[in-house]
């Protein structure tokens, strides 16, 4: 009698162990998806963050050689 327990729970720890298997697999094929989703879009965000950077360096200029003519022509009207 014990040893037909002890193979009922062997196989029913095998059962658990191959259904775990199987999810486990599912679950790194799910997730390696879900990484690649997030990969792409953290590289869109960042695309997008350097063009910003770009738009307000550019922005920055034009401020500065504004007021510069200005500076420039207050100066030549004195």
């Amino acid at each position: 009698m014990d040893q037909t327990d002890a193979q009922k729970r062997l196989l029913e720890t095998a059962k658990q162990v191959d259904k775990l298997e199987v999810e486990l697999a599912t679950h790194e094929v799910q997730c390696e998806e879900r990484w690649k989703t997030n990969f792409q879009r953290l590289d869109t965000i960042d695309d997008t963050l350097s063009r910003m950077d770009q738009r307000m360096s550019h922005i920055g200029l034009t401020v500065i050689i504004f007021l510069a003519g200005v500076i420039v022509t207050l100066v030549q009207s004195l």
